[in-house]
């Protein structure tokens, strides 16, 4: 299958935080902080984007939005009412959903050295956001974090993340969340990790329900959802120290979960975490699509490359893993969306003679590079009005900025 792919030039931008670059990519930044580990949303031609800004005071989350597919964007809004209150990495971004005129963002919160998953809701396209909630119970120990979210067809959100609760011995800075993202996380102690799950509409208190226990600490999840189907996805840590790709589905909304079903057999065995999970999607048709990095030995030598597989029943059974990125280079921090044609469409971030790059691969067709300047990461992707919109932090020219593009 082959695709021609055109990198469309940005328009203007409104509001004083989006500037237009040169290369015509749209820049997304508050003056003074470090902006960084975008996500975004979409539904038509509306996209939303969500990013942390963090300062001097601590780390705030920002949203913007655009109304014509993501060529320009609004002014941003702030997020949280209580100043500085996110903590993100790359691997736990702010996650914003959006449905219609409604915009939801997902994050960590770590206030009085307890870490808990926060939510706000707009009404408004993003222009305002009532007073933050607690998604977590209060009062519990432990890491958590790693979150993902997604809005069900019944307007249901869905959360899930990682959760220490049920561990001893976590030190303070595990409790706080453990380290950054970027490289393997070495486990000290009990460093037991439990997979979690809530979901609230409006008011209602959040209803939690635990998936699965013992899993890989420090990597992304992910959760999609569609009709009464939740499906979550994370790295599970599998007898004799194996940390492959797992995924759980529930059919009546998100109340039970099934047991982990192993995306593929990759027998990545590592005493550490890689720092690096899964991305997901579901297309129109109900097909769950994954793509995930594990390490592979190619040529004598070994590095993380970046694979896809695709489930037609549900997530009961996968199709063989399909490598998504060239074989001569490390790839890392994948994302995947669904495009209009009904296409899967991959990005990642690797490293090519000395430069990180955002790559994007549509199907089939030949990988495009996506990022301007020497250092681009963390990928972001949504589809929208008949393109896919790729975010991703960059930081060239001495300053941390998201950036945004299209793809048709």
């Amino acid at each position: 299958m082959k695709m021609r792919m055109l990198l469309i030039l940005m328009l203007a931008c409104a509001g004083s935080s989006c500037t237009r670059e040169a290369t015509g990519v749209v820049q997304l930044s508050i003056a003074g902080a470090a902006n960084a580990h975008v996500t975004l949303a979409a539904d038509g031609s509306h996209v939303a984007a969500a990013w942390a800004a963090t300062g001097e005071d601590g780390t705030d989350i920002y949203v913007a939005r655009s109304t014509d597919g993501g060529r320009s964007f609004g002014a941003p809004s702030r997020v949280n009412d209580i100043a500085g209150d996110a903590s993100v990495n790359g691997e736990a971004p702010p996650r914003v959903l959006l449905a219609g005129h409604r915009v939801e963002v997902v994050w960590v919160s770590k206030r009085a050295g307890v870490a808990g998953i926060r939510a706000a809701e707009s009404t408004d396209d993003g222009r305002t956001f009532a007073p933050a909630r607690t998604v977590t119970a209060e009062g519990v120990s432990g890491a958590r974090g790693w979150q993902t979210a997604a809005i069900a067809d019944d307007g249901t959100v869905h959360a899930a993340w990682l959760d220490g609760r049920n561990a001893v011995h976590a030190s303070p800075a595990q409790a706080a969340g453990g380290a950054a993202a970027g490289g393997a996380h070495v486990h000290h102690g009990d460093m037991r990790q439990d997979i979690y799950h809530a979901m609230w509409r409006g008011g209602e208190a959040p209803i939690e329900t635990d998936i699965a226990a013992n899993v890989c600490f420090c990597c992304k999840t992910a959760l999609v959802s569609r009709g009464d189907a939740v499906y979550v996805a994370w790295r599970h840590l599998f007898p004799g120290g194996v940390r492959d790709i797992a995924i759980a589905r529930s059919t009546d909304g998100g109340r039970h979960f099934s047991d982990p079903v192993r995306v593929s057999p990759d027998n990545w065995k590592i005493d550490a975490c890689p720092d690096d999970g899964p991305a997901m999607a579901v297309d129109a048709g109900g097909t769950l699509h994954v793509a995930w990095p594990t390490l592979v030995n190619e040529n004598g030598t070994s590095h993380i490359g970046i694979f896809y597989a695709a489930s037609r029943d549900g997530g009961a059974t996968f199709s063989a893993r399909a490598r998504v990125n060239g074989s001569d280079l490390a790839g890392a921090h994948p994302k995947i969306a669904i495009d209009g044609g009904g296409r899967p469409v991959v990005a990642w971030d690797e490293i090519a003679a000395g430069t990180r790059r955002v790559r994007v691969r549509v199907a089939e067709a030949a990988p495009l590079t996506v990022s301007t300047g020497q250092a681009a990461s963390y990928p972001a992707l949504a589809s929208s009005a008949g393109a896919v919109v790729v975010g991703w932090t960059d930081q060239s020219d001495g300053r941390s900025v998201v950036r945004v593009a299209r793809i048709r």
